[in-house]
Order: structure tokens, then C-alpha cells, then sequence
């Protein structure tokens, strides 16, 4: 069964959600990375809901730096860390990043400003464009992010940390989506009515039934944006990146997180499904029990997308006119089509190509 920290209670605020991301000035970022890394070079900002990235150019090639919030729990850091150190011990082939020790083979240094301190980690910085700039999605890309999330269970088996089961807001299985107050304040207008029905029957069965699923260790962030493309194949997968949704939960929610992202680009979700599961099947394996539940644990994870997004607008978070005009258009459209969808006709051309699997 999967358990986790519950939701914050009371009206949600920003800190609840920890969609925080620190500020620390690019020159004390410089100095931290000269002095305890020994690099140098230009700095370029990247988008971050909780950490501050920053993409360095050195001479010797591109770094990411990640500094934490000072507020973040520190056992949330090293659950990340552990993980990448887990994954490169494991499969050093799969395309994730890699810690990049200090100087001192400390793989978190301390960075300070205005009488804070702040948690700095480098990785290594993946090559590739994300999926969402490419904008890219056949049967076979889908195919090859499924057997790269194969991969990736198959080399989490055996992996454990305290942290796992921390309060994670995008986690579908964490009481949130049933708050009534993310619909009522969060849902538009013309989709409330159609999402609170859809929300209580999640509720009343497949929710719970997807947390007495087994839990294994699960990405949970594989969407667009976090999956990178090869230049020279737009059909191919050539990096994972953004390890901080990380929670345990059943491999179903890691598999309905891409699914929920790739229908966005407005695709066949079966065909999309099957060749998803296909490669997922090719190194790894999904129980076929789960399978059932495909449906309602992808649109659990776009309701909760649709509500997270107009959240961070509202709130006025870091990148909140870009979300705005793209992204949240985008996933409300991908929302409407989901429900419109036929779940019993999905469930049952998935399950027929699935069971052909074995």
C-alpha cells in the first residue's frame, strides 16, 4: 500500500505547496561554484518550481547548478542525490544526470547571502531538446519513453528512503485532488461541473485502489518538459531530467504521468498508451491488474495538472504569463478531450494489445 505525508489543511498557500524557488544573486552563485568546484563561466537561468538551476558554461563543458530553498528539508536533498548515486551504480548507460562532486568529494556545498544559507549541488548537464520544444509525438517516441521508464524501474528495485513517501503536490494519490477547494478555486468555470463528478468517482474507487498497489520508487515528473529528444532522431529518447517529484507509488502513476503529458499534443491517447506500454514492457514489467486503471490515474493526473498550473497563474509564480499563454491552454484542451473519452472503449483496446504482450 502506498502512504504519504498528508496534504497541507486550511487554504493553500504558496509555501504549502513549497512552489518557492530561492533567489541567491548570480555572483554569489559564481563565487560558491569557483571556489568549491573550480568552475567557471557564464551563467544562464532556468526555470525552476521549487530549486534555482542554472545552466554554467565552462571551458570544460555545461554544468547544472541547483541551489535549494534554505527552507527545504534536507532529507528531501539527499533523497535525490541518493537516488542519482543509486541509479549510476546501477546503469551507468541510463541518460539521467549525474552528481558532480566538490572538490572535496562533498556532493552538497554550503552558498551564503544576506545572513542565509543556501544547499548547492551540481550535475552534469544532459544534451538534447525538450519534447515540449519539438513538440514531436509518434508511436515511436512513445515506444522509446516507455522503455527508458522500463529501464529506470528496473534499476530503482531495491532503492528505499525516508523520503519517499514526503507530501509531493503533484502526487495524485496524496489527498489533494479530492480537496474541494483546488476545484472550486482552481478548476475553470466550464470544467468544474464536468470534474467534481469525475473526481468523487476517482475517489471512491480507483484512487484508493492505486494506493494499495505495491510501491516501487518512481520518477513521477516524466512529462514534455523533462524528457529530452535527440537532434539527429526526433524519435528518440536521449535524457530524463528533474529528479525532484521523486515519491514511492505504484509504476502504473510513473507510466499515466508521460501518458497525460504526450495526449497533450493532441495524439491518439490508445495508440499513444499501447506504444508506451510496449516499450515499458520490453524492460520492465507492469502487472496487468493495474492496468484497469490506466485511464482514471491519467486523467487524475490532468485534473491535477490543470489545477496546479492555474494555481502558480493565479499566485503569480515564476513563469506564471508563459504557463498562461501555453501551457495551461494546452493541458485545459487535453483535459476536455480526456473526458469526452470513453473509458471502458480505452481500457478495453489497451488491455486487448496488452494481454497480447505476454
Amino acid at each position: 500500500m502506498t502512504h504519504v505525508s498528508n496534504p497541507p489543511q486550511g487554504t493553500l498557500s504558496v509555501a504549502d505547496l513549497r512552489f518557492v524557488p530561492p533567489a541567491l544573486p548570480p555572483a554569489h552563485l559564481a563565487e560558491a561554484l569557483r571556489r568549491d568546484y573550480g568552475l567557471e563561466g557564464p551563467q544562464k537561468p532556468l526555470a525552476g518550481e521549487r530549486d534555482q538551476n542554472t545552466r554554467v558554461r565552462t571551458t570544460g563543458g555545461d554544468y547544472l547548478a541547483k541551489v535549494a530553498n534554505p527552507s527545504e528539508d534536507t532529507v528531501l536533498i539527499d533523497f535525490q542525490i541518493a537516488a542519482l548515486e543509486h541509479l549510476a551504480a546501477l546503469d551507468s548507460t541510463l541518460p539521467v544526470p549525474r552528481m558532480i562532486p566538490a572538490r572535496d568529494g562533498a556532493l552538497t556545498v554550503p552558498a551564503h547571502h544576506a545572513d542565509e544559507t543556501f544547499s548547492l549541488r551540481v550535475l552534469s548537464f544532459l544534451p538534447g531538446t525538450p519534447l515540449n520544444v519539438t513538440n514531436h509525438v509518434s508511436d515511436g517516441l512513445a515506444r522509446d519513453i516507455g522503455h527508458l521508464l522500463g529501464r529506470l524501474n528496473r534499476a530503482f528495485e531495491g532503492f528505499s528512503h525516508p523520503a519517499a513517501t514526503h507530501f509531493m503536490p503533484w502526487n495524485t494519490l496524496n489527498g489533494l485532488l479530492e480537496s474541494r477547494q483546488l476545484s472550486q478555486d482552481y478548476l475553470p468555470d466550464h470544467l468544474r461541473a464536468r470534474c467534481e463528478p469525475v473526481i468523487r468517482r476517482l475517489a471512491a474507487a480507483s484512487l484508493p485502489a492505486m494506493r494499495d498497489m505495491p510501491q516501487v520508487m518512481i520518477h513521477g515528473d516524466a512529462h514534455s518538459g523533462n524528457i529530452l529528444i535527440a537532434p539527429d532522431d526526433p524519435d528518440r529518447v536521449c535524457g530524463l531530467i528533474d529528479f525532484g517529484d521523486m515519491i514511492a507509488g505504484p509504476v502504473l502513476q510513473e507510466l499515466a504521468v508521460a501518458l497525460a503529458s504526450l495526449i497533450e499534443h493532441e495524439v491518439d491517447p490508445v495508440a499513444i498508451s499501447i506504444a508506451c506500454l510496449q516499450g515499458f514492457d520490453e524492460a520492465s514489467t507492469l502487472p496487468l491488474d493495474q492496468l484497469p486503471y490506466l485511464h482514471d490515474a491519467i486523467l487524475a493526473r490532468m485534473i491535477l495538472t490543470v489545477e496546479l498550473l492555474t494555481f502558480r497563474v493565479r499566485h503569480d509564480l515564476s513563469g506564471a504569463e508563459s504557463l498562461a499563454r501555453n501551457e495551461l491552454p494546452r493541458c485545459i484542451r487535453a483535459l476536455e478531450r480526456e473526458l469526452d473519452t470513453d473509458p471502458e472503449a480505452y481500457t478495453r483496446r489497451v488491455l486487448d494489445t496488452a494481454y497480447q504482450m505476454e
